[in-house]
């Protein structure tokens, strides 16, 4: 189980694969394993690096302020302990605000930048409808299991329609997440740390490939967002995923990974 230790923390990491290197940064309150539906079809080509964000899965969980410039050191240590100078970073939610901040912060260490279901957050960001922004706050409070409290965020996660008939997949996802479940206070420290997330008036800065990647159901992320990053990053391409929700990568997953090999192979 390799771990590395870093901003006083331990840091879980795993290498799938060979080839170029490929870093993936997981959403908020997710682990690493809620990448199973996309490692495989990466890591046939690349040399893919996963791992757990602080306050998740294996990962410290120290109970002190998390910031997404923070959260941006640990990827870097992860990378220094998997001995990889630069790499493609594809990043989704809470992770694209990481990979946007390191991005900024360490463009030699960026080859591409996948960002998908995110923000660049402050003044610009669109915000969810107010009862997505309640149910995401109360899960810290909750007296809800874990398992309860993931069917109960299957509506702002998922599209209506692949709710009604993709229950089967949701149910898959949802007892990988509960394998290893986030406590309440790192969920707390992970959001607050997204909710003062703020790259608008630095991601023109980005030199690096960029592909944006959005549902246009997301109701956690509203897709504005995607398309703000899609305007301001220079160059960037954007891929709509039409009908689906925030967590694009179950409902549209074949479609998803095929996009990014192509969008990958292009920067060879």
């Amino acid at each position: 189980m390799p771990i590395t230790n870093a901003n006083g923390i331990d840091l879980y990491y795993e290498v799938h694969g060979e080839g170029e290197p490929l870093l993936l940064i997981m959403g908020l309150s997710l682990n690493s394993k809620s990448w199973f539906r996309t490692l495989p079809a990466l890591s046939e080509h690349y040399k893919v690096i996963i791992f757990d964000n602080r306050g998740v899965g294996h990962s410290g969980k120290p109970n002190t302020p998390y910031s997404i410039e923070l959260m941006a050191e640990d990827t870097k240590a992860v990378l220094d302990a998997a001995g990889v100078e630069s790499a493609h970073v594809y990043g989704i939610s809470m992770g694209g605000m990481i990979a946007q901040r390191f991005a900024i912060k360490y463009p030699q260490k960026v080859r591409s930048l996948i960002l998908g279901c995110t923000t660049s957050g402050g003044i610009n960001h669109v915000q969810p409808s107010a009862d997505v922004s309640m149910l995401m706050l109360s899960r810290a409070s909750s007296t809800a299991t874990p398992e309860e409290m993931a069917w109960a965020t299957t509506p702002i996660l998922y599209s209506q329609s692949f709710i009604d008939n993709q229950r089967e997949l949701i149910a898959e996802d949802i007892q990988r997440r509960i394998e290893l479940p986030i406590l309440p206070y790192a969920y707390m420290l992970q959001l607050q740390a997204c909710l003062a997330h703020d790259t608008y008036n630095e991601i023109d800065q980005i030199k690096a490939p960029a592909l944006v990647i959005h549902g246009d159901e997301d109701r956690l992320v509203p897709y504005e967002n995607g398309v703000t990053l899609a305007e301001k990053i220079p160059n960037a391409e954007f891929l709509t995923i039409n009908g689906a929700g925030h967590i694009y990568v179950t409902e549209a997953n074949d479609l998803v990974n095929k996009r990014v090999l192509e969008f990958l192979n292009k920067q060879r």
